[in-house]
């Protein structure tokens, strides 16, 4: 059982999501409170259905069970829930992206490989040489 200190805690941690969505989240929890079917199928996705807490609470119970699941599945679990993925893209979709808007626009391979590299650094997951 967790202590009253370590609940309040966790609460924080529904702050740390952008506003929207924090708004659509607070707005799903009602409507599955109102009994609203697809609200209640996305929780039901979760597998959470104590709905009768707080938000920031639900929000701890829906983030643990988000964890849970596998990273291909967790962003079509996340959108009905915050109208977004929270859940930030892998490597291989940001190259695949990449190269489908680069070959749209007709780039040569050299400006692909740029448009990688600017993409990769841009979200943290490659590191910029040292000059």
């Amino acid at each position: 059982m967790a202590s009253t200190t370590e609940e309040h805690r966790a609460a924080w941690a529904f702050y740390g999501i952008p506003r929207p969505a924090q708004v659509t989240f607070r707005r799903r929890v009602v409507d599955a409170r109102c009994e609203e079917p697809d609200a209640l199928a996305a929780f039901a996705a979760v597998g959470v259905t104590n709905l009768m807490r707080p938000a920031v609470i639900v929000y701890d119970s829906v983030a643990a069970a988000l964890a849970e699941l596998p990273e291909a599945e967790r962003t079509a679990a996340e959108t009905p829930l915050f109208g977004q993925a929270l859940t930030p893209p892998g490597a291989a979709v940001l190259v695949r992206e990449v190269l489908a808007r680069g070959r749209a626009d007709r780039l040569d391979d050299r400006q692909l490989a740029d448009g990688v590299l600017a993409v990769l650094e841009s979200h943290g997951l490659l590191q910029r040489e040292a000059a």
